[in-house]
């Protein structure tokens, strides 16, 4: 029932307690949801801490200047990325490839409505960069975000590019 909310601009899709603890919500499946049904909404990394051992787990990296306005409207206009571990640099679109440069990573995915999700690996997970061919598949992409997975398992999450406007 997500899809029945209104005047929210960002969703949990990483909550430290429930994918640490209870091996649950890794994925932001629901937050692919939403967005296939052309509902436009960032998503978040939060530890919800009911445990110290859950503090510092997640989180996002705003791009904003050192102040509440500043980075509230950031917030709010969807300049961050979500992280667990892994560093996004930069994330765009030219043409018919999108593009990510971030840490060091094992897997780098590339997600969208109505269309299979594409993977780029790296063997020794020390992959930083990756372009990925949007051509392939009927149909236009509405949106694409990625999933940067490190060696360990560490999850980042940037936010979707709307390719519809």
């Amino acid at each position: 029932y997500f899809e029945k909310l209104q005047g929210n601009f960002a969703m949990e899709i990483w909550n430290s307690g429930c994918a640490i603890n209870c091996h649950m919500d890794r994925d932001a499946s629901y937050w692919d949801e939403l967005l296939g049904q052309g509902i436009k909404i960032y998503g978040v990394a939060t530890d919800d801490g009911h445990g110290m051992n859950i503090h510092c787990n997640g989180w996002v990296r705003v791009n904003a200047e050192n102040n509440i306005a500043s980075i509230l409207q950031a917030l709010q206009d969807g300049k961050f990325y979500s992280s667990c571990g892994p560093e996004i640099y930069d994330f765009y679109v030219d043409g018919d490839k999108a593009y990510i440069d971030c840490s060091e990573a094992a897997v780098i995915r590339l997600q969208s409505d109505m269309h299979p999700t594409k993977l780029v690996k790296s063997a020794d997970g020390k992959m930083t960069h990756a372009e990925i061919s949007l051509t392939g598949w009927p149909g236009a992409y509405r949106y694409v975000r990625m999933t940067v997975i490190d060696k360990d398992g560490k999850y980042a999450w940037t936010n979707p590019i709307w390719l519809d406007e």
